[in-house]
């Protein structure tokens, strides 16, 4: 019951220490080993991410033609004990089968980092 409690607003604040645990174990159920690249150029070492990728997508036209356009978010941590913090930034890129994700935006909470990535492809 104390859960329920918790969920109505009843209950203490989740700490910091547990959103961090929280955040690796959710990484954990659908890991991502991605290599990002910085924008003026350089890569960062394989980091263990989550990636959700929106279902929908939008036409985008270019000069090679229409390509379906999609957001995704990949989700990574920041202040656990035992990982290192997940290092993105607006600007960033990374390849997964063969797409090319570019980073619009960084999303900064309690225990972990969100961004907010675009792809054509």
């Amino acid at each position: 019951m104390a859960v329920f409690a918790e969920w109505l607003g009843q209950g203490a604040a989740i700490s910091e220490a547990k959103r961090e645990a929280m955040a690796w174990r959710r990484i954990q159920d659908k890991p991502s080993s991605i290599v990002f690249r910085k924008p003026g150029g350089g890569t960062i070492d394989a980091q263990t991410v989550r990636i959700e990728s929106d279902s929908m997508a939008t036409p985008a036209e270019s000069a090679a033609g229409l390509a379906p356009k999609r957001k995704a978010i990949v989700f990574g941590v920041r202040n656990h004990p035992s990982v290192t913090d997940t290092d993105m930034a607006e600007g960033y890129t990374f390849v997964l089968a063969n797409d090319e994700y570019r980073c619009l935006d960084i999303i900064v909470t309690l225990g972990e980092v969100q961004g907010i990535f675009e792809v054509t492809g």
